[in-house]
């Protein structure tokens, strides 16, 4: 900027030397000097002028320079941020999910701590606990048939047979709580374990089974009397009889294995921690599948202690007890299915015996000589 006001300066002394001179000098020689002032300073403004550009030029970049700068720390500063307020939703989600955890939002239910997994090994008759439901329905028919010592009476047959029958109702009194109970069904079924490793238990049931199905068994027939048309004819008869009749033996059986001892001793330690207080029966150191399916009913509804129990529990909780409740229905179902495929044979053989006895008296055709 000063050599921009110096060649002015210049410019304008070298005209008025050049007025005042320009009488007493050459017109030539005052151009010349007029010129060459001129052209030094046009160069210098140039100069200048470059110089100036290149400081707005610089000045411009490092402005730009340093808003790009600021750029880069907001978007670090704005990433921060984010990081920090992603880091506090987690927490303040794992803190939430700890207090409803220890405010036992997620705890089993109560019935959990009892669960009958890998403890019920179900099915009567296994070597620990003596004999089930079909081994004494297996005892009945070879009494019925007059085998072994069990069937010593039927092979004497007449009075051995009443005789024997009077003999077990007298020996047999009072056991498993009831006066005769070769003549009381209450014995099975009202029965909610029923140990048949006890001698006169298995007798019992053994002869109530007996007395229901077949209490006056024929005398079995001898070689001779099988080689003759009448004894093959008598023969084939207790055949047809016998099948008919196991039909009954098949619902009996049932019906005494899911009375009889199964699983293992932790099943009878479940049983006496999950009955409720009022639990109206024994439990004592064998428990049948029965009891354990009473004791997971009655430590329920009829328990007011469980109703309390549900309604503290949180909505997964009972959500758990629903599902296991529907386990236990769906097994109850398959037992039932069970019971209901024997009881439909038992109707298959009862009404060929009621078309037996029509056709008897209806469809006879008679045989000429």
């Amino acid at each position: 900027m000063k050599h921009l006001i110096y060649g002015l300066l210049l410019s304008v002394a070298s005209v008025g030397l050049a007025q005042s001179a320009e009488a007493a000098c050459s017109c030539g020689g005052v151009r010349n000097i007029v010129a060459q002032y001129s052209k030094k300073t046009i160069q210098d403004v140039n100069d200048h002028t470059t110089d100036v550009g290149q400081q707005i030029a610089d000045t411009i970049l490092k402005g730009v320079a340093q808003l790009s700068a600021y750029s880069d720390r907001s978007v670090e500063a704005q990433k921060r941020i984010e990081d920090a307020a992603q880091l506090n939703d987690t927490l303040r989600a794992r803190q939430e999910a700890r207090g409803r955890a220890e405010g036992g939002r997620y705890d089993p239910a109560a019935s959990a701590c009892f669960d009958l997994s890998g403890l019920m090994q179900f099915g009567g008759g296994t070597a620990s606990y003596g004999v089930g439901g079909t081994d004494v329905s297996n005892l009945s028919r070879n009494r019925s048939r007059g085998n072994g010592a069990e069937g010593q009476a039927v092979s004497q047959g007449g009075l051995a047979i009443a005789n024997a029958i009077i003999k077990d109702r007298d020996e047999l009194e009072d056991i498993g709580g009831y006066k005769d109970p070769t003549s009381d069904v209450r014995f099975l079924t009202a029965a909610q374990t029923l140990d048949m490793s006890e001698g006169k238990v298995a007798q019992a049931y053994a002869r109530m089974v007996n007395n229901m199905v077949d209490p006056i068994p024929a005398k079995p027939i001898t070689e001779g009397e099988a080689k003759t048309p009448a004894g093959k004819a008598q023969m084939t008869a207790r055949q047809v009889d016998a099948t008919r009749r196991s039909a009954s033996h098949a619902i009996l059986s049932y019906l005494g294995d899911l009375s009889a001892p199964t699983g293992s001793s932790e099943l009878a330690d479940w049983a006496q921690k999950a009955a409720p207080t009022n639990y109206p029966y024994e439990i004592g150191d064998k428990v049948s599948k029965l009891q354990a399916l009473d004791i997971f009913v009655e430590s329920r509804f009829p328990n007011p202690e469980w109703h309390q129990a549900v309604a503290k529990m949180s909505p997964e909780a009972v959500e758990r007890e629903n599902l296991l409740t529907n386990a236990l229905q769906l097994y109850v179902s398959w037992e039932r299915f069970g019971l209901e495929r024997r009881q439909a044979a038992a109707l298959s053989a009862l009404l060929a015996l009621q078309l037996d006895d029509r056709d008897s008296r209806t469809t006879v055709i008679p045989v000429n000589d």
